[in-house]
């Protein structure tokens, strides 16, 4: 066979099969990265719905004097640290 043995078509396979494994499992473990972020984008919880603004916590704060649900000392102790927010 061309003076070569079974043995130099043995080393010559092993040598040319051994970049397209690197090659493979390269590529096996970057796709299996993206699906891994992907369903880690996909399993995020929803966003928060945002805070209450300042104007309607105020509101509704006022709506509770208006109904007599607390006095004006309360009124001005809780309206304080919204107005402080600003």
């Amino acid at each position: 066979m061309f003076g070569f043995s079974i043995w130099h078509f043995v080393i010559m396979s092993v040598l040319l099969a051994l970049p397209v494994l690197v090659f493979a499992s390269v590529w096996l473990a970057m796709r299996a990265d993206r699906r891994a972020q992907a369903s880690r984008r996909a399993a995020a919880p929803p966003p928060l719905p945002p805070a209450a603004s300042v104007e309607m916590r105020l509101r509704a704060l006022e709506a509770l004097r208006a109904q007599g649900l607390v006095d004006q000392a309360e009124y001005e102790r809780r309206r304080q640290p919204i107005l402080a927010e600003v």
